[in-house]
């Protein structure tokens, strides 16, 4: 399983080893990130690949390294059965180098011909019919090693033991607050117990963070210095850019699909066609939910949907017929309007560009970061 523990403030820098010789020319600051991103050359994104592998390899030697002087501090207290859970970290796996940069674009979510031919949008794998003819999830395996720890001798402990081990790593006044119905974030206390000691002793005192586009009052606390690249950044504001390149694109693929006999579908905010409740209808419903009435979707998402045909649901091999037909008109629709050329396209370029602007004030937070490894490495040999 791979490890990416800083993937979404990965640094955009030279690797450390070369900081110092980095030489890359600063973009014209009258540029948009979009425009930086489609003139990146090779060597721009051979270094982003250097950066971005070197913060996966930073980040996971810190966690792995805080993670054992939690251990030893709990010990240290007394404690000798401990929630592994806590401490889990998979094997590290280095991102193979033609995969660093590949961002996950809206257009994703269309298959392609040959995924929609085989497999639609894969909706089948969860109906009561189709779940146990999907493939296995690939998760699940990388997963095990952590279901089992649910297993282990710290849940056979008795409830107050087990919450003694709770103060003792969180702080009494965190514990206090979590398991307080009425508590609010405004309210969160300071990290506390070995969880706070370990984290103080590697990164100094917490800061309260909040996303941009969360709403007034709540935040969470964070350590270390925050990757300038993210400071401010709203995936909100992102995603609504991005939609306004591809808005031409956009509508020719709906148009596309109206002309092609399917009518009635749109995109919601977050640049995604949701297909979901439209398919699953369509398919036998779980004889464990017969006669149970489920809450109706809302409005605004019926309105993005075609009304589910009145003689729904289907015997299973129909409704998976139909599920393939759509998701080939989909593919053929996002394909032969240039939707998902043009998406892919401009959201790696926006992506690439951010890095690229922002490359030069991330030089001395990379040197932050393999600065925090090193206090790391003296806290465990100390």
């Amino acid at each position: 399983m791979r490890y990416n523990p800083i993937r979404m403030t990965a640094p955009i820098a030279c690797a450390a080893l070369a900081l110092t010789a980095c030489t890359a020319e600063e973009p014209e600051q009258t540029q948009t990130p979009l425009e930086i991103g489609l003139e990146a050359t090779e060597e721009d994104e051979a270094r982003l690949i250097a950066a971005l592998a070197e913060a996966d390899e930073v980040g996971y030697e810190i966690t792995g390294i805080i993670n054992r002087l939690e251990r030893r501090c709990m010990e240290d207290k007394g404690f000798s059965v401990h929630d592994e859970t806590i401490w889990y970290q998979p094997e590290y796996v280095p991102e193979e180098e033609e995969d660093q940069l590949e961002f996950d674009a809206p257009t994703d979510h269309i298959p392609t011909a040959e995924e929609a031919a085989e497999n639609g949008f894969m909706v089948w794998t969860q109906t009561f019919d189709g779940s146990e003819l999907a493939p296995p999830d690939p998760m699940d395996e990388q997963m095990e090693p952590y279901w089992e720890l649910l297993d282990g001798p710290f849940y056979e402990l008795p409830t107050e033991e087990r919450k003694a081990w709770e103060r003792a790593y969180e702080g009494v006044q965190t514990v206090k607050w979590r398991d307080d119905e009425t508590s609010d974030d405004a309210s969160r206390p300071e990290p506390g117990g070995c969880y706070g000691e370990v984290h103080r002793a590697v990164y100094g005192e917490p800061y309260q963070w909040s996303a941009p586009d969360e709403t007034e009052g709540y935040f969470s606390w964070a350590w270390g210095e925050e990757n300038p690249l993210y400071a401010g950044w709203n995936p909100t504001d992102h995603m609504r850019a991005w939609r306004d390149l591809t808005r031409d694109e956009e509508h020719a693929f709906l148009t596309c699909l109206d002309e092609g006999g399917n009518p009635g579908w749109d995109f919601n905010d977050d640049g995604y066609i949701d297909t979901f409740f439209y398919l699953h209808a369509l398919y036998p419903q779980d004889p464990a939910n017969a006669g149970i009435e489920f809450d109706p979707l809302p409005d605004w998402q019926l309105a993005l949907m075609p009304e589910v045909p009145s003689d729904a649901p289907y015997d299973y091999d129909t409704a998976f017929a139909t599920e393939l037909a759509l998701a080939e008109d989909f593919a053929a629709c996002a394909d032969g309007t240039g939707y998902r050329e043009a998406g892919e396209t401009r959201w790696r370029a926006l992506h690439i560009g951010r890095m690229l602007e922002h490359e030069t004030e991330v030089y001395a937070w990379q040197e932050k970061m393999n600065g925090y490894l090193a206090t790391a490495q003296d806290l465990l040999e100390g």
